[in-house]
């Protein structure tokens, strides 16, 4: 049986997370609007956007590592109890008919 505490803890974790980046990326997008607003020439402006760029995708990538691999745990522990009841049923079959019959294990 599945331990929804610790699924609801997982979930809690992702949720957590997205909100995070959520605001951390709001926030970015802030400041480099502001400092979009006082560039006076066409070369601040290309720099602006460029650092911008490159800081966006560098934590984009942070970020979405992380939360993958929340998702990855949570994936992992929330479908341990079907996987292991689906190996004990197979052996159960393969035990008690000497070969498995397809037919005879249910999920």
């Amino acid at each position: 049986m599945t331990d929804f505490a610790s699924v609801q803890k997982h979930l809690t974790a992702i949720t957590s997370a997205q909100t995070d980046f959520a605001k951390s990326s709001f926030e970015a997008n802030k400041a480099y609007f502001d400092k979009l607003a006082d560039a006076k020439s066409p070369d601040k402006f290309l720099e602006l956007t460029t650092e911008y760029a490159r800081s966006a995708q560098k934590t984009f990538v942070t970020e979405a590592t992380k939360i993958g691999e929340l998702y990855t745990a949570f994936a992992k522990e929330a479908f341990t109890p079907f996987t292991s009841n689906l190996a004990h049923k197979k052996l159960q079959a393969t035990w008690l008919t000497g070969y498995q019959q397809p037919w005879t294990v249910s999920f």
